[in-house]
């Protein structure tokens, strides 16, 4: 009998794993409505760059209390503003710019050549002497606020990049309004009322975003403006550019720049570039003054309506329509900045 031995054998199998691949997204930050209007107000600040117009002699008076930094600042600001800018007309005449640290300096700087003593609180001003188109500063005014003193503004940082921005963008927006009387064929050096001839908010806000088209090129940068925040579009939301036409509202600040003015213009050189808006400027020659205005846009509708090809009150939609996407979150509609006619 024999006897068999069973074996057994165990068979092990292998199983293949593939590897795994990972996707990668990558998700851009949704462009808000203030970015995609400075994007576009940023190709019409390219041929700016290009300008080289004269600079004419412009002379300075500097209170004691001004540093070298600030004197070779505004020497910058008010020579780029004749190089790059849009009112060449403007050198024509004698320039001048007082700059102080305070209102007692601002009175006592520019004295020489116009009294500013019952102005108030100083912080910038254009005025015709008759001999001078003059431009007066108040430095402090611009970096913290009317009011503060220059110690606790530089105590502060003299109000950091926010500061400094308004101030910068003040000296050119304060030369702006005598290159807006030479525009219209007034001389600039005569004490006149001919920057009533357009509503407040477009005379004061158009300067503004002049001023911010010029720090790009002076900068080397893209155009950008931080008065372009919930913040001023909260403070302002009750001052349409109806009351913000004839009279200045908001307060102790005022909308018809910051506000109010500055979303308005920025959608008008959005639109149509800086040159094309200010031929409202050219145009306003012939229009009264605001004080005989019927209502708050009938002086000049006609001429708004043939350049901007809509009504001041449809306009004046759009601009809410702005300021709510900025203060909301929300987007603007998709042909809001297209240059068309609009009801």
């Amino acid at each position: 009998v024999s006897t068999g031995t069973t074996s057994s054998t165990t068979k092990s199998s292998t199983t293949v794993v593939a590897p795994t691949t990972v996707v990668t997204t990558t998700t851009l930050a949704r462009r808000t409505a203030a970015q995609l209007v400075a994007e576009k107000i940023n190709t019409f600040v390219a041929p700016m760059r290009t300008r080289n117009q004269a600079v004419p002699t412009i002379e300075y008076r500097f209170a004691p209390s001004v540093s070298e930094a600030d004197r070779t600042m505004t020497r910058q600001l008010a020579e780029s503003f004749f190089k790059y800018g849009s009112f060449p007309q403007l050198a024509n005449f004698r320039n001048a710019i007082s700059v102080s640290l305070s209102n007692e300096e601002v009175i006592e700087t520019t004295a020489p050549w116009q009294n500013v003593s019952n102005w108030g609180n100083i912080a910038g001003g254009y005025i015709g002497t008759g001999t001078y188109s003059l431009v007066v500063q108040n430095f402090t005014a611009h970096r913290c606020g009317t009011g503060v003193t220059a110690a606790a503004c530089e105590a502060r940082g003299n109000g950091g990049e926010l500061g400094r921005y308004g101030l910068r963008v003040n000296v050119v927006h304060e030369f702006s309004h005598g290159g807006k009387v030479a525009l219209m064929g007034y001389d600039p050096t005569k004490i006149n009322r001919n920057l009533e001839r357009m509503p407040m908010w477009f005379a004061s806000g158009i300067s503004n975003i002049q001023g911010a088209m010029l720090l790009a090129v002076i900068d080397g940068t893209s155009y950008s403006n931080p008065s372009i925040s919930l913040f001023q579009a909260e403070r302002c939301r009750n001052a349409p550019i109806s009351l913000a036409s004839t009279s200045d509202t908001g307060g102790v600040w005022g909308c018809r720049g910051q506000g109010t003015g500055d979303f308005a213009n920025e959608i008008l050189v959005a639109r149509f570039g800086l040159d094309k808006v200010l031929e409202f400027v050219s145009g306003s020659r012939t229009h009264s003054t605001k004080d005989s205005w019927s209502n708050w846009s009938s002086e000049w509708s006609g001429l708004f309506q043939r350049l901007f090809l809509q009504s001041p009150t449809s306009f004046e939609r759009d601009v809410e329509i702005y300021r709510n996407a900025v203060i909301n979150g929300t987007d603007l509609p998709t042909d809001f900045l297209e240059a068309k006619a609009r009801s």
